[in-house]
């Protein structure tokens, strides 16, 4: 076989490998309307402006409020841009589940914190929301390039969760944020999470928006990417 004929067999095969994986993506929000989601615990609101969902805290919500989709998912790829104002907190949970009627918060899950506080900025780690009380799974402290990976208020940030078996991968703007193995959460919902809020009511103002929801959930393996920072491995 000539060079010629190699080369042009590796680019049929590089095309239908790109094609197959374009295929592959799913969008889960239509950037029209919340078909397909769910709001449960209290009051916070969620709506859709110019083809993202906007998220608004509300004064005086005892527990936290979340958007979730009505289907749970197992072993995925997911990924969605998300941006926000300076001094709004929210969380991306995946594998979530329903929480105990006693429980302080409605959904239980790996969640993924937008944490820009300046003396941490661990977004992008993982930490378990369990009710009443939670705890770090994974963090940013050994991690000083993916500490510095969010970008300023006001901008678009991308995220990509990879969730195959107990491996849980996440990547911020590109940047290798978090892997960690865990077995907890099998199966479950993937929810946006708005903050409880106390009485202040000038914190209603800022907010954040999510936009451009895909994910594959057939094959999810064949399309993952390698991850070049050290295992986590939680029991």
């Amino acid at each position: 076989m000539t060079n010629i004929r190699k080369a042009f067999l590796v680019a049929i095969l590089l095309l239908l490998y790109g094609v197959g994986y374009c295929q592959s993506w799913q969008p889960l929000f239509n950037g029209k309307n919340l078909d397909g989601w769910s709001v449960v615990g209290d009051s916070a609101t969620f709506t859709v402006e110019e083809g993202a969902i906007r998220l608004h805290r509300k004064a005086n919500t005892p527990e936290h409020t979340f958007l979730r989709t009505d289907k749970k998912y197992r072993d995925f790829i997911l990924e969605m841009e998300c941006r926000r104002d300076e001094q709004f907190y929210y969380g991306i949970l995946v594998r979530a589940v329903p929480a105990p009627d006693t429980a302080h918060a409605r959904l239980y899950g790996y969640q993924v914190k937008v944490d820009h506080q300046k003396d941490r900025r661990w977004t992008g780690a993982i930490f378990d929301d369990y009710g009443n009380t939670w705890r770090w799974l994974s963090t940013l402290s050994d991690n000083p390039k993916a500490q510095n990976a969010l970008k300023e208020a006001g901008l678009w940030d991308h995220y990509r969760f990879e969730l195959i078996g107990d491996h849980i991968k996440v990547w911020v703007n590109g940047v290798d944020a978090s892997s960690l193995v865990n077995t907890k959460y099998k199966k479950g919902y993937i929810a946006l999470k708005i903050h409880f809020l106390g009485d202040n009511v000038a914190l209603e103002k800022p907010t954040a928006w999510v936009r451009n929801i895909r994910i594959i959930t057939k094959h999810p393996a064949r399309y993952t990417k390698a991850i070049d920072i050290q295992k986590t491995v939680v029991e």
